[in-house]
């Protein structure tokens, strides 16, 4: 599972920074058409603003994989093994339920915008694929830290149970 989690973290990570080049290509050219020709791509503020809000999401996943989110250590900074591994794994539950309750309502909300055909005013990009980016990276992130409860709660069997 570890493995797979990485080759899609990488995998993630390299499809966002291609999806970066082309949001700067494209405000660029916005850019170049508004003020040198006097004309204005409508629909390339709202599809940045939908890549932006992507990305948030499915790039939440490559740094939930790192462990690079922030975190208060203010409690667990000079605490014990025992009282930092108990924190470790309360903040792994919390962040699987904490997501999939919000992925639940993410996922009624992809279901309804996909069913009524829902179209963004400008881009007429479906609005369910928007959502959907956030319901991916819920899930994403659901996952990494299942596989990082699971770590956790194994490992005090493979090391004997010894902290």
């Amino acid at each position: 599972m570890r493995r797979v989690l990485e080759i899609l973290s990488n995998w993630i990570g390299n499809a966002l920074a291609v999806l970066l080049i082309l949001m700067v290509l494209l405000l660029c050219l916005g850019v170049a058409l508004r003020y040198i020709w006097g004309v204005s791509l409508l629909w390339a503020d709202e599809t940045l603003v939908f890549a932006m809000v992507g990305m948030v999401f499915v790039g939440a996943i490559g740094v939930s994989h790192r462990d690079q989110h922030l975190r208060m250590s203010l409690l667990t900074h000079n605490a014990s093994r025992r009282v930092r591994r108990f924190f470790a794994i309360f903040e792994q539950i919390a962040t699987v339920a904490v997501c999939l309750f919000v992925a639940h309502y993410s996922f009624k909300a992809v279901s309804r915008l996909s069913a009524r055909g829902t179209l963004s005013n400008m881009a007429e990009i479906p609005l369910w694929l928007i959502q959907g980016t956030v319901l991916v990276g819920l899930v994403g992130m659901a996952l990494v830290a299942a596989a990082r409860l699971w770590d956790l709660l194994t490992q005090t069997r493979r090391t004997g149970g010894s902290n």
